[in-house]
């Protein structure tokens, strides 16, 4: 019989091969540990050092002798396992896009939860914040009342790496309100109404000017930045069509900008229609 192709066959199989060396290796360890015991030249201490050496030189040998006769498997597996540690970091890109952005987020302390806040584009209050995503009750900044607008935003995380983050807390008491008043131009010197608007948003902001003074003084304290201040502010142009605008910014609490806008409008049609600028127009009539 011949044992020949037997044997070849043996040592093709990767299984067999790898017995092998670990019984090489165990015997050889076996054999050097047993004649470094029997070693009485040597003192005690030094025959188990020496034993111990052995053993952490089989212990080292067996593992590379394994690794060389399975290196074909162990790189394809380590190709595969790097192939899909691939698809799972690019599958959940976002998440870890998220991850990375709270911790960017908190450690850059842009915000808390309460925080008004400005995103890009969007506009709201935070109401939570976890690992993933910050969600917003959306306001409308420059808004009257309140101004939350009932819409509910979900952002992700990583939002804080493409888009710069405003906080806005400083406007949630007290903002700068403007809007315009545009009338045709007719007879009549349109400045001859700024003064009167002055006068009467000065007397609207009568109760509250003390404190918007502070609050102005607390902000420009904290923020650095110097604003323009409490007086109101009244401006007389023309648009493209030649009508008359009257530009006004006034200082003032968030929930009284409706009704001081729509006091100082009626006041500057009064003047303008009742008052003695219409006596001068029907005059020079």
């Amino acid at each position: 019989m011949n044992l020949l192709p037997v044997l070849q066959q043996l040592l093709q199989n990767k299984l067999v091969i790898s017995a092998l060396v670990v019984a090489v290796i165990l015997l050889l360890r076996f054999t050097l540990s047993w004649i470094f015991s029997r070693q009485r030249q040597w003192e005690k201490q030094s025959r188990r050092r020496r034993i111990n050496t052995v053993h952490n030189l089989s212990n080292l040998l067996l593992v590379i002798g394994v690794i060389i006769v399975w290196a074909p498997e162990i790189r394809e597996f380590a190709i595969s396992i790097a192939a899909f540690s691939v698809a799972i970091v690019f599958a959940l890109r976002e998440l870890v896009q998220s991850l990375v952005g709270k911790i960017y987020q908190a450690s850059m302390r842009s915000f808390q939860v309460g925080d008004w806040i400005k995103v890009g584009d969007q506009f709201g209050e935070v109401i939570d914040s976890d690992w993933l995503s910050t969600t917003l009750l959306e306001i409308d900044p420059h808004g009257l009342g309140n101004g939350y607008t009932g819409i509910t935003l979900y952002m992700p995380n990583n939002v804080f790496f493409t888009k710069p983050v405003k906080n806005l807390n400083f406007m949630r008491r007290y903002i700068e309100h403007s809007f315009s008043i545009v009338r045709e131009n007719n007879r009549g010197n349109p400045f001859a109404a700024k003064r009167f608007l002055e006068e009467r948003i000065l007397e609207y902001s009568e109760s509250f000017i003390d404190v918007a003074a502070r609050y102005c003084q607390m902000i420009e304290h904290r923020t650095g930045v110097e604003l323009a201040g409490t007086d109101p502010k009244v401006s007389i142009a023309t648009n493209e069509h030649g009508h008359d605008v009257v530009s006004i910014t006034i200082f003032c609490p968030r929930e009284q900008a409706h009704e001081i806008e729509q006091r100082v409008t009626e006041d500057f049609y009064d003047f303008w229609y009742s008052g003695p600028q219409t006596e001068t127009t029907v005059k020079t009539d």
